[in-house]
């Protein structure tokens, strides 16, 4: 039996709009090719539209240990907050043109999601505003995605887990994390803005759908790219 690999992240990682069946984009996503690559099964429990919140919420509900992780870490400018009265979790997306309420412990299982609209709209607006104005800045945004990274690491490896940490992307930014110093124990087998998911694909010219989210062939190729480097660096997986 394979070992299984726990797949975190946000629409990208979800294989979203790749295919009008989504339980076809979250099997055909970048980070479930490459666990298949790398002999692992994957479960995607990707959120489209989620943050880097978001997947350290997820991680820490999973009943189910993973030998390995694969953590696709998304844009600083996006948040959740959990709704006092429908007690769901509402996603902070600025990128997102509908806002969905989630149950507090549902999550992507494989590519299928039950969304519900929010019926007081203009509250999540009115909160919406009040978060950006808050929190939606670029060092809140920094800060808040390097602990995210730091504390899903440090959970995973304390639990007999691996983890590669890869970047759907990280947003309109100057500054990025990727010349922070990561500790040794944070394996990244790439970094550099134009290693980062979406700027693969635009500077090899892949088609997207008008959101902007890539096909099969997309993700095949990225996760063939992070597969060659696994190969040549020495990572956790071959300690």
């Amino acid at each position: 039996m394979k070992p299984n690999a726990l797949i975190l992240g946000c629409s990208h990682a979800a294989g979203a709009l790749m295919h009008e069946d989504p339980e076809y984009g979250a099997s055909n996503s970048y980070p479930v090719l490459l666990a298949d690559m790398l002999g692992y099964t994957p479960h995607n429990h990707a959120i489209s539209g989620g943050s880097n919140d978001a997947m350290f919420r997820v991680y820490t509900e999973q009943e189910q240990h993973y030998e390995l992780i694969i953590a696709c870490w998304t844009g600083m400018d996006r948040g959740e907050y959990f709704h006092p009265i429908h007690q769901q979790w509402i996603t902070i997306n600025y990128g997102q043109g509908d806002s969905l309420l989630r149950e507090p412990n549902s999550v992507l299982k494989q590519g299928t999601e039950v969304p519900r609209v929010i019926d007081d709209k203009q509250m999540y607006e009115d909160y919406g505003k009040q978060w950006l104005a808050i929190e939606g800045n670029e060092q809140r945004g920094f800060n808040n995605r390097l602990k995210n990274i730091l504390a899903l690491n440090l959970l995973a490896l304390s639990q007999g887990s691996k983890v590669i940490n890869l970047d759907s992307f990280q947003g309109q930014h100057e500054r990025r994390d990727n010349s922070f110093r990561w500790p040794k124990e944070v394996f990244r087998p790439v970094n550099g803005p134009t290693n980062e998911f979406i700027n693969f694909c635009i500077k090899r010219n892949y088609p997207s759908e008008p959101r902007g989210h890539y096909f099969r062939e997309a993700h095949l190729d990225y996760a063939k790219y992070i597969k060659h480097k696994l190969d040549n660096t020495r990572s956790p997986l071959n300690d």
